[in-house]
């Protein structure tokens, strides 16, 4: 099985439908260390709830927590994963924090230790997951330097792909496109082939430390599934209802699942779309 080459990507929008191409999609950004080298290329997973915990070191909070709350309600309604967030760190196993570039080296290493710490070089954000000896994910770790992640235009890119990476599809690829997961493209938000890739982990016949010799079957008679039932034919348009695409200030298409959008988490004033993209821009 070969790669579809990137330029064809480029070149035909719906190419990523390709049920091969979706299927390297997902080794690329399942398998293998997002940072470093790993001999680890088994797929990782949550077995538990994810309970998040957020800390705010920086203002803007009633913004960070609008649109993080907009994209927990998307990866919920896309893996239907037990994802919420709670008061008091003690009870998370997933710890995001809104900082300072600052302040960022100094919380890593709090954190994660001093290991971690290389890694922040050429980083706008950094996300890190932890896991057992069967490839279950037990925590994670979520670091947003909003001063650094404006001045690069990309504060909604990095909380949208942090928590999704965490999810277990925890690698950056030039070869997944157009994705989140690829740092090369302008995409900020979920895309079609990502809330696919996001379907497959879900699945339960999809599981912690398998490989790619064992998922090659598992996701071929998914993806076959899904194009029979329509699911591939319609990602983008099914995707562009979460409320961040509306919050951003992109039309929101109609729900192909005739479906009532969730309550916000957040008890927040929703801020219009105008004031969303001034602050998440700036």
């Amino acid at each position: 099985m070969s790669y579809i080459p990137v330029q064809h990507v480029y070149a035909k929008s719906n190419a990523w439908s390709n049920l091969d191409y979706i299927t390297n999609s997902f080794f690329e950004v399942g398998l293998g260390a997002e940072h470093g080298v790993s001999p680890n290329l088994n797929l990782r997973k949550w077995k538990k709830p994810l309970r998040i915990y957020v800390e705010h070191q920086i203002g803007d909070q009633a913004l960070h927590n609008q649109l993080l709350d907009a994209h927990i309600n998307q990866l919920v309604q896309i893996t239907n994963f037990d994802i919420r967030r709670v008061e008091r760190k003690s009870q998370a196993n997933v710890y995001y924090y809104f900082t300072k570039q600052s302040m960022l080296p100094k919380l890593v290493r709090t954190e994660l230790g001093a290991s971690v710490v290389e890694y922040l070089h050429g980083a706008i954000c950094l996300a890190n997951v932890k896991t057992d000896r069967n490839n279950h994910i037990t925590s994670a770790h979520i670091f947003i330097p909003v001063d650094q992640a404006r001045m690069h235009g990309k504060l909604v890119a990095c909380i949208v792909e942090e928590l999704t990476q965490t999810l277990g599809l925890i690698r950056d690829s030039e070869l997944v496109f157009p994705s989140i997961f690829n740092d090369k493209t302008r995409n900020a938000l979920l895309t079609g082939l990502d809330e696919i890739l996001l379907r497959l982990l879900a699945e339960d016949t999809v599981k912690a430390g398998m490989s790619r010799q064992e998922l090659q079957p598992i996701l071929h008679s998914l993806l076959q599934q899904y194009q029979r039932q329509g699911l591939i034919s319609t990602a983008e348009q099914r995707v562009q209802e979460g409320a961040l695409y509306e919050m951003l200030g992109f039309k929101r298409r109609r729900n192909i699942n005739n479906k009532r959008p969730k309550k916000p988490i957040s008890n927040a004033r929703p801020l219009s779309a105008s004031e969303l993209l001034k602050a998440a821009n700036n």
